[in-house]
């Protein structure tokens, strides 16, 4: 439910009761500009707020002597006192965004229908007030489901706060390769949406009617049960509706333009004009994706009131108003995509990457095209154009290194042993695809004067005593400056910082809380959902490398080549390197409307 906006009400809208089928009428344009001024306050009262916590939460940081919290230090967060108030904080702006964004919005888009002229500001206070009904474990849950399942599942009322929560794609792809962990995954998602169905009237038991929320969810239930085929009805309408009015509002936003962009002569004006019709239309969609749970919760509420409401419901339509700083918002956001335009005209070049310099670095030596961590990998991965490998290495019974990735053999070799299980000639005696398990001495050689090599230090053996070996064997080779020593682990990776300075290094992370661009090491592999344009801006200004991973996408490959990050791990290497060659050839149309459409994204 939550990336469906509802319809703007600027023409009436007729429904009918339950029982009496008594006509209501509502004067839309009234309640669309009434929840836009509620947003409009509420952005801004949570924006102060977010920033006071994250400036205080940054500084508190600070005092650990830690630059940021990642995936792979987060257990700092539990051995300091700063941690524990940093928890506290955010645990307190959560309620702050569930107060104001789901028990004030809601307790006001129930007052606008019953014809109320609500306060922006007593309605917020309501919503803090509203917050002693959480105080149980029903209330914990709907918190939880808030702010941590609904955003990361996509189903239901969610707050903003935590809008990009995710599910690493690294994790969704083992999901996705094993057919049980799919099975199931699909389960939970099907339950936990009928749960949000089911439950989805229950904070307006709570906040409108005053239920306890055993009484609100009770009720939630009964008065879906009773009225689910009109309430699919509803919804279904509402989501078609929707689509229909929203591409009406970009036809308009386009086809004029799309007329003059024709006729304007000479080549500025064209890449003026195309700048102008991307980046309209990307207005008004983060204009409905900005105002999404508001209209969406507007709309629950009017079925909310229609189900409850025994006998007759009048409502008398307020007289139409006319909204000036609509309009005025509207002047303002076209002025400033016509400026936007004219800058973007005039620094073509350095605005909209013409020039594709992101790097193609195999993921498990050459990913898809070759046996995984082979030494065959990396010939196929270099013969395709990658300009680095990255492998994985684990230490054997008897302390060599081989390289695989997972804990164990079985799905590279058939064999449920894990390294340290194996002595190095037991381990060579294993085939993946007819390939031998190599060495990290035969994987440098490999690579050797061809491409760099990614060494991840991996699994349980990834400790100190790696990494000195790691480096001896490296420096053995005369390869400093040809291989990276990477790895999720920050504490192993810290220690080559301090002990062999001399040394690349790179981090691997999908968390991200703080300065992340002040971590101790010179490349910072991002997941792809935390590698934003800010995180790689701020790493590139400490003069870091950004790699992202793992990207096997087509148009997450176009997205992240046509960025600032400086490379990208795949196992789609031979597709990489295509969609580079393909990207290179664009058109300036091409590359403003490739550029400008990851806005949206």
């Amino acid at each position: 439910m939550r990336c469906c906006p509802i319809i703007l009400y600027y023409s009436e809208v007729h429904f009918y009761e339950t029982e009496k089928k008594n006509l209501t009428v509502l004067s839309g344009d009234t309640e669309a500009a009434g929840v836009l001024a509620f947003q409009v306050v509420s952005e801004l009262l949570l924006s102060l707020i977010t920033f006071a916590v994250s400036a205080l939460s940054s500084m508190l940081l600070g005092l650990t002597g830690k630059a940021a919290i990642t995936s792979g230090n987060i257990g700092i967060m539990f051995t300091h006192w700063e941690g524990y108030v940093i928890i506290l904080l955010n645990l307190l702006m959560v309620l702050a965004y569930v107060a104001v964004e789901l028990n004030a919005l809601i307790i006001y888009c129930s007052k606008l229908i019953v014809g109320e002229n609500p306060s922006v500001w007593r309605c917020i206070g309501e919503g803090f007030a509203g917050l002693k009904k959480y105080l149980n474990l029903r209330g914990l849950i709907i918190v939880i489901y808030a702010s941590v399942l609904a955003p990361i599942l996509g189903l239901g009322f969610s707050i903003s706060m935590t809008s990009t929560f995710y599910v690493p794609r690294f994790i969704m792809s083992v999901i996705n390769a094993n057919p049980l962990f799919s099975t199931g995954y699909f389960i939970v998602m099907a339950l936990l949406t009928v749960v949000a169905f089911v439950y989805s009237f229950i904070l307006h038991g709570a906040l409108v009617d005053n239920m306890t929320m055993k009484e609100a969810s009770v009720n939630s239930r009964k008065l879906v049960k009773r009225n689910f085929k009109n309430y699919i009805f509803e919804l279904f309408c509402y989501a078609v509706i929707m689509v229909l009015v929203f591409a009406v509002l970009f036809l308009i936003a386009v086809i004029p333009l799309l007329i003059v962009r024709n006729i304007a002569m000479g080549e500025s004006a064209q890449i003026f004009w195309n700048i102008l019709l991307t980046i309209i239309p990307i207005a008004v969609v983060l204009f409905a994706s900005l105002m999404a749970v508001s209209f969406l919760i507007l709309k629950v509420s009017m079925l909310y009131k229609k189900y409850t409401t025994e006998g007759e419901w009048s409502y008398q339509p307020r007289e139409k108003k006319h909204h000036p700083f609509v309009i005025a918002a509207a002047i303002l956001v076209l002025l400033l995509c016509v400026g936007i335009s004219a800058i973007g005209t005039y620094n073509f070049d350095e605005a909209f990457h013409t020039k594709i310099t992101t790097e193609v670095i195999a993921h498990r030596a050459g990913g898809v095209e070759a046996p995984e961590n082979t030494v065959k990998g990396i010939e196929t991965a270099v013969e395709l154009g990658a300009k680095g490998c990255e492998i994985d290495i684990q230490r054997t019974k008897d302390g060599y290194y081989i390289v695989n990735h997972d804990a164990d053999f079985a799905r590279t070799a058939g064999v449920s042993k894990t390294p340290g299980e194996m002595t190095l000639e037991e381990v060579k005696e294993l085939r993946v695809d007819g390939e031998p398990v190599p060495t990290l001495e035969e994987m440098l050689d490999a690579s050797k004067d061809k491409a760099v090599l990614f060494v991840e230090l991996k699994g349980e053996s990834a400790d100190n005593q790696m990494a000195d070996d790691a480096v001896r064997i490296i420096k053995e080779k005369g390869m400093e400056d040809q291989a990276v020593l990477i790895s999720l682990k920050y504490d192993v990776l810290e220690y080559v910082e301090q002990n062999y300075p001399e040394m690349l290094t790179g981090y691997l992370a999908f968390i991200s809380f703080g300065q992340i661009e002040d971590t101790p090491f010179d490349y910072l592999a991002l997941e792809e959902e935390i590698s934003t344009d800010e995180n790689i801006d701020a790493i590139h200004e400490k003069g870091k490398m950004v790699m992202v991973w793992t990207v096997n996408e087509e148009d997450d490959i176009e997205d992240f080549m046509t960025g600032d990050a400086d490379a990208i791990i795949t196992d789609s290497v031979k597709l990489a390197g295509e969609i580079k060659e393909q990207l290179s050839r664009r058109s300036p149309s091409e590359i403003i409307a490739q550029q400008l459409s990851t806005m949206i994204q």
